[in-house]
């Protein structure tokens, strides 16, 4: 092999490639990054056997070939090396690099030891603009579980029955706190065919490590995301970079009965306000559910967010709220960390709090995120 790109877009190769991987002991070929020429671009990918991920490069072929090298190892070199061309060449295991003044040799090992990254030979379900499906994933993440228990809740949800109505529904849930959005997509950019392709298959459920995957690798993506989706994987294809990965398995849990669809008082109150008032009071919160008290008197205009610890002592912050309903006393408790996580994905300098009673759950939205729903249930004295 002899292959010849620029350093700067090596490197983000290496950094798109390169997270997913960690120390493996038992299989030491998947601490390397497998480095081929195919179809006169350079590719590099890495996979942990859950997640696969591939990235193609443009430059100079002058001879094929492929190898694996130590992924960390290669990307510190690269990383340092001064912007320039950097030649790439390949003898027997070992791959000599040249960038202006720096040379360098690693030793590989065999690219036919690598596992094979799973090709699906379906057509794309849908496309989506980037950055529209990463804010709506980042929504989506904070809610995910990390339950060893209940892996079906580990992963985001993904319901596609209302695709015949342009639509896409995302879910997360931890069983204390649940988001759930909604996602347009344009009509010419969902296959015709999709039904067929489906078969059977109305909804997946992606694993969390995916969906961070996805979110940290759209950063600086304009283009849309193709998504491909079989029995048991999906595939995200965007720019020069593919995201594989492996489906979760199992059937989610009925989450639409825990969300109430009328309240008796919502409040509107400034996102800043009730942020820095939640983190004052959270000094002070119960140390062992992180509860902290929010309280409504009848006829109120103003929001009182309480804590007390015996060793610590107490805090009482009122922020002023417009409320419509507010015919009696509330006094809720809910986790604080949970609390602010949802005021933190929503959008807007207003958010809306929908609330039944102090055991009901609470439902966070805003105005500019009409689509996007943040519940949290309360927690137990």
């Amino acid at each position: 092999m002899k292959f010849t790109c620029t350093q700067e877009n090596l490197n983000k190769a290496l950094n798109v490639v390169g997270k997913i991987i960690n120390k493996n002991s038992t299989l030491p070929i998947l601490n390397n990054v497998l480095i081929k020429t195919e179809k006169g671009r350079l590719k590099l990918s890495s996979t942990n056997l859950e997640i696969g991920i591939s990235y193609l490069i443009g430059g100079k072929v002058e001879s094929e070939g492929e190898i694996t090298v130590p992924t960390k190892l290669f990307h510190n070199f690269i990383s340092n090396l001064p912007i320039g061309n950097v030649e790439i060449k390949l003898r027997e295991d070992v791959l000599s690099l040249k960038c202006n003044s720096y040379k360098t040799s690693i030793k590989g090992l065999d690219a036919k030891e690598y596992p094979l990254t799973p090709k699906l030979d379906v057509k794309p379900i849908f496309k989506i603009n980037s950055f529209v499906f990463k804010k709506a994933l980042s929504q989506i993440i904070p809610a995910i579980s990390n339950s060893e228990s209940r892996v079906e809740i580990t992963g985001v949800f993904m319901d596609l029955s209302n695709l015949n109505k342009n639509t896409i529904t995302l879910v997360a849930t931890d069983s204390y706190r649940l988001a759930e959005i909604y996602v347009n997509i344009n009509n010419e950019n969902i296959n015709n065919d999709y039904k067929n392709i489906l078969g059977n298959t109305v909804s997946v459920i992606m694993p969390k490590e995916t969906i961070q995957e996805l979110v940290r690798n759209l950063d600086d993506i304009e283009d849309d995301v193709e998504v491909v989706i079989s029995e048991s994987q999906i595939l995200f294809s965007f720019g020069n970079a593919n995201i594989i990965s492996r489906l979760i398995e199992g059937k989610y849990p009925d989450y639409k009965q825990i969300i109430p669809t009328e309240f008796k008082t919502i409040l509107q109150v400034d996102k800043r306000d009730i942020i820095k008032a939640t983190k004052v009071t959270s000094l002070f919160s119960n140390i062992f559910n992180n509860s902290i008290e929010l309280k409504l008197l009848a006829g109120s205009k103003n929001l009182e967010i309480n804590s007390e610890s015996s060793d610590l002592g107490s805090n009482n912050t009122k922020i002023a709220v417009e409320i419509e309903g507010n015919d009696k006393n509330i006094s809720m408790s809910y986790n604080y960390k949970f609390l602010i996580d949802g005021l933190n994905s929503l959008s807007g300098d207003k958010v809306v709090l929908k609330i039944n009673d102090d055991s009901s759950p609470m439902v966070l939205t805003s105005d500019v995120d009409k689509y996007y729903k943040y519940i949290i249930m309360p927690t137990r004295a």
